[in-house]
C-alpha cells in the first residue's frame, strides 16, 4: 500500500511505514510548499526570523552569518549531538514519515528540495542513524538535525540508492528541525502495540474469570453503568460478546479485586491510550515549525509549541494507567495458583506436589515492578539550558522511553496470565464443552502451548504464549456486540 501525504496519519498508517509500506507526496500539497518558501523570503525581508535573521538559543540577539549556506550548515552540524545506543530503523523511517507528512501542512516555509529528499529517502529506505539521547522535549533537535546532514550528504544512510540534496540553507535548516517527530513517531508505534495488548488482556481476563469461576457481573453491561469510564460500556460489550450468557456458578458473591476491579482499569488504560492517540494523530498532521509563517497575513509568528505539554502528559498519563492495572494482573495469577481458590492443584500442578506454574508469578512481579518503575511522571520535571534563555523543557522523550518499557513488561504480564489460565481450563474437568464459543476458540488458538504439566522450563512456553497475542486480540475484535447507550 502506498500512502499519500498529507494526511490526518493514523497510528496504524505510522506502524505500517515504519515496516515498509510506500509513501507519495501530493504534487498540489508539493507546489503549496514551494509557494510558502517564496512568501517566507518576502516576509523575512521585512521582519527578523529567528534562526534565520539571527542566532538561536542565547545567540538570539547575534546576527546570522551573511552566506545562508553557511549559516544553515552551522546551525544543523552544531546541533546534531547525539549520542547512546541507535533508535530502530523502523522507528526512524517512522520519523521520517511523519516529519514529511508535518511539513507538506505549509507553514515552516521551508525549501521544497527537503521534502523532495525526505520522499526519496524513504523511498530508497535508506536510513540515518539515530542514536538515543539529545531530545529534551523541546523538538527532537538532534535526530532531525542529524537527518537533515543526511540529506545533505554529510552523514550516511544505512542502504545505497539516495541521492543527496546537498547544502541547506538558512531559510530551511532551524525550521526542519523544528519538531518533535521522533517522539510523536514512538508513540504513533506504541499507541498500536498498547491498543493490541490490551484487546488480547481482555482476552487473558475471560479465559481467568472462566478457569476461576469468577462473578461475571462485576463486567456486565450493568456494571459499566456503574464505572461510568468513558469507554467501560465498550470493554464490557466486548467481554459479552467474548463470554456471552455466562452458564457457570460463581464461585463466590464478591470476588476479589482482581477481578471485581478489572473493568474500571481496562477503561481507564484504553481511555489513557485513545487520549494518547489524539495527541498523536493531530500532531503529526499539524505545522508546529518555529516561527510558522502565515502567507496570506504577510507575516510570521514565534511562539512555544514546540514544548510539547500535551504529548509527555499523555505519555505519563498512559504509564500510570498501565500501573493501575499491573497489581490485578499480578494478584490474577496469585488466585489461579492458590488451590483455596480455584479448588485446582495448587501452583497448577497435576496432584499438588510440584512447582508448576509458581515461578511464573515472580515472572509477572518482575515485569510489574519494571511498569510501577516507569509510571513516575516525566513531565514534572524541568531543565535550564543555553544561558538560561531556554528554562524548561517537557522530557517528552523519557516518557516515551518509560512508557516502551511499560508496554513491554506489560506483554509479558499479559502471556503469563494466557499461560496460566490455559493451564488451569486444562485441568478442570469440564474441559473446554462447557466453555462459551469464543472462549472455546481462545483455548483452541492456545493449543500450540505444550500440554506437558510436570515442572519442566517454561521460558518457550511464554515466548509462544507472547506469539498468540495478536491472534487473542483479533478473537477480541470479533467479539464487540452491541453497546449500551
Amino acid at each position: 500500500m502506498t500512502y499519500m501525504l498529507p494526511t490526518r496519519l493514523t497510528v496504524e498508517d505510522v506502524a505500517a511505514i515504519a515496516g515498509g509500506a510506500a509513501v507519495d507526496v501530493s504534487a498540489v500539497a508539493r507546489e503549496q510548499v514551494a509557494a510558502y518558501h517564496r512568501s517566507a523570503d518576502d516576509i523575512a525581508g521585512r521582519q527578523p526570523i529567528y534562526g534565520r535573521s539571527t542566532g538561536v538559543g542565547a545567540n538570539r540577539l547575534s546576527p546570522a552569518e551573511s552566506d545562508p549556506v553557511a549559516h544553515g550548515m552551522s546551525l544543523l552540524r552544531s546541533h546534531a549531538v547525539d549520542a547512546g545506543p541507535a533508535i530502530a530503523r523502523g522507528t526512524v523511517r517512522a520519523m521520517l514519515a511523519v516529519r514529511l507528512n508535518q511539513l507538506l501542512h505549509p507553514g515552516s516555509g521551508i525549501d521544497v528540495s527537503l521534502v523532495d529528499g525526505l520522499a526519496r529517502m524513504l523511498d530508497a529506505d535508506a536510513m540515518p542513524e539515530i542514536r538515543r539521547f539529545g531530545g529534551i522535549g523541546t523538538a527532537d533537535l538532534p535526530a532531525l538535525a542529524g537527518t537533515a546532514l543526511a540529506l545533505a550528504g554529510e552523514r550516511p544512510v544505512d542502504r545505497g540508492g539516495f541521492d543527496p540534496i546537498g547544502s541547506i540553507r538558512s531559510d530551511s535548516a532551524l525550521p526542519f528541525m523544528s519538531s518533535s517527530a521522533l517522539t510523536l513517531a514512538g508513540a504513533a508505534l506504541v499507541v498500536a502495540r498498547l491498543q493490541t495488548l490490551i484487546r488480547a488482556e481482555l482476552a487473558a481476563f475471560a479465559l481467568s474469570a472462566v478457569a476461576l469461576r469468577a462473578n461475571p457481573s462485576a463486567f456486565s453491561a450493568e456494571a459499566a453503568l456503574a464505572v461510568a469510564i468513558p469507554t467501560a460500556n465498550e470493554q464490557a460489550a466486548r467481554l459479552t460478546g467474548l463470554l456471552g450468557s455466562p452458564d457457570w456458578s460463581p464461585a463466590r458473591i464478591q470476588d476479589p479485586f482482581a477481578f471485581r476491579g478489572f473493568l474500571p482499569a481496562i477503561s481507564m488504560l484504553d481511555c489513557a491510550t485513545r487520549r494518547l492517540r489524539e495527541v498523536v494523530e493531530t500532531l503529526t498532521s499539524r505545522a508546529q515549525e518555529n516561527p510558522r509563517f502565515f502567507a496570506e497575513e504577510g507575516h510570521a509568528v514565534h511562539h512555544g509549541a514546540f514544548l510539547e505539554t500535551w504529548l509527555a502528559h499523555e505519555l505519563d498519563a498512559t504509564a500510570i494507567a498501565l500501573a493501575q492495572n499491573a497489581p490485578l494482573a499480578l494478584a490474577r495469577l496469585r488466585f489461579a495458583n492458590d488451590d483455596s481458590f480455584t479448588g485446582l492443584p495448587r501452583f497448577l500442578s497435576p496432584g499438588g506436589r510440584g512447582s508448576g506454574t509458581m515461578v511464573v508469578e515472580y515472572l509477572v512481579a518482575s515485569a510489574m515492578g519494571d511498569i510501577h518503575a516507569a509510571s513516575a511522571p516525566v513531565s514534572v520535571q524541568s531543565a535550564v539550558l543555553s544561558c538560561g534563555v531556554e528554562e524548561d523543557a517537557t522530557f517528552a522523550p523519557t516518557a516515551l522511553d518509560q512508557l516502551e518499557r511499560a508496554v513491554t513488561a506489560f506483554e509479558t504480564m499479559v502471556a503469563s496470565e494466557v499461560l496460566v489460565a490455559v493451564r488451569a481450563h486444562r485441568l478442570r474437568e469440564s474441559g473446554t464443552e462447557a466453555a462459551p464459543s469464543r472462549v472455546a476458540r481462545l483455548v483452541a488458538i492456545a493449543r500450540r502451548l505444550p500440554e506437558e504439566m510436570a515442572d519442566r522450563d517454561l521460558r518457550g512456553d511464554v515466548e509462544l504464549a507472547r506469539e498468540l497475542i495478536p491472534a487473542f486480540a483479533a478473537t477480541v475484535d470479533g467479539a464487540l456486540v452491541t453497546r449500551l447507550p
